[in-house]
């Protein structure tokens, strides 16, 4: 997995990969890396090493921002998700 970010992390020349203020790509971006934190069940932890300083930050910058806040899942939602999804029906819906 590190392997394949560290073209993100070469690709981050700013704050945010739009410039300064997030863009469509930082928010197209963001999903996949909202799901990270359920990688640990498999032993990856995001930038365990300190290998990703600038897309650590950047990580951060967008769960500070306010659009990402308002449509945030919840880890435990997706983690909820996850173990529905694993037995073949998934349950999209929950409270």
């Amino acid at each position: 997995m590190n392997k394949n970010l560290v073209v993100y992390e070469q690709a981050l020349q700013d704050t945010f990969f739009g410039g300064s203020q997030p863009a469509m790509i930082d928010y197209m971006l963001w999903p996949w890396f909202e799901r990270l934190p359920l990688l640990v069940e498999t032993g990856f932890q995001f930038n365990a090493d300190g290998q990703f300083p600038k897309l650590a930050a950047w990580v951060q910058a967008m769960q500070a921002n306010e659009n990402v806040k308002r449509v945030e899942i919840p880890t435990e939602v997706l983690k909820k998700f996850l173990e529905t999804y694993k037995t073949g029906q998934p349950v999209y819906d929950f409270d």
